[in-house]
């Protein structure tokens, strides 16, 4: 009974139907794989087990799926099959790790062909930043950090500065792993944006990276560990630039790759 429960609901929540949504999706990946955060978003759907609204921030794994499926919905799902455990959860620190790659053979479909997930929503925003590591994937050379997020401001502050509590992933495989923690400081007036995150053997600096008011985005170096030099690029979200998402690639040293995001102190 329970196989067939949790087949018919993970099939639900991954085989949605083609969105006719008109909202839009701003998003940023660390490299070209086979994850796509398409700017149309999630299908609106209206399941026993699932349901999903049109135009959420949501991810599809080109040459394994074709419909897109919303961060919102995969994490209902997560928080229902949570007892199962194999397939992961939602942590202490409100990360959702989905083991796609433990799928049993007898669920139907694609689905132990996703690869692995772990993400965090951005406080109220429908915002998301997280990693993804395709199936036999190498997690210290393949791993994909991105983020993904309705909303982007669409007036920039002109002056003043403002400090941002912000969280990391990077390599969150299991649940309650430890998250990067710490502030950046956005410079509205100069249109710079520095400062770094943490957690037990990685720094990830963020050095001056501009911002584009235009574009409501910032671009520039970060470092990871004071040594390895690497690119940043990410968004402003919301409100007066409520929250920002982005990342930290470090090409050549994948395993520092970082995914962030955070809101206005």
């Amino acid at each position: 009974m329970k196989k067939s429960i949790l087949s018919t609901a993970l099939f639900a929540t991954l085989a949605i139907a083609t969105t006719s949504a008109n909202a839009v999706v701003t998003s940023g990946v660390s490299q070209k794989t086979a994850l796509q955060l398409p700017e149309k978003g999630s299908a609106a759907h209206n399941g026993w087990f699932h349901s999903d609204q049109a135009g959420l921030p949501g991810v599809i794994v080109d040459g394994v799926s074709k419909k897109v499926t919303s961060f919102q919905s995969l994490t209902k799902i997560t928080k229902n099959t949570q007892w199962l455990k194999a397939f992961g959860g939602v942590d202490k620190n409100g990360v959702v790790v989905l083991k796609m790659n433990n799928m049993p053979k007898w669920v139907p479909g694609f689905h132990n062909q996703l690869g692995n997930f772990a993400f965090k929503k951005v406080g109220a925003e429908e915002l998301y930043y997280g990693e993804w590591l395709a199936r036999d994937g190498n997690i210290d050379k393949d791993r994909v950090v991105y983020y993904a997020g309705n909303n982007k401001t669409e007036k920039m502050p002109t002056g003043g500065t403002a400090i941002y509590d912000v969280t990391g992933i990077n390599k969150n495989t299991e649940l309650d792993k430890e998250l990067l923690k710490g502030q950046f400081t956005a410079d509205f007036s100069k249109n710079t944006l520095n400062g770094s995150i943490s957690k037990t053997g990685l720094t990830v600096k963020v050095n001056d990276a501009k911002i584009d008011s235009g574009k409501a985005s910032f671009k520039g170096v970060a470092t990871a560990n004071g040594k390895v030099r690497g690119l940043t690029e990410g968004h402003f979200f919301g409100k007066d630039a409520a929250a920002l998402a982005g990342y930290a690639k470090f090409n050549g040293n994948n395993q520092f790759d970082t995914a962030f995001g955070g809101t206005k102190k």
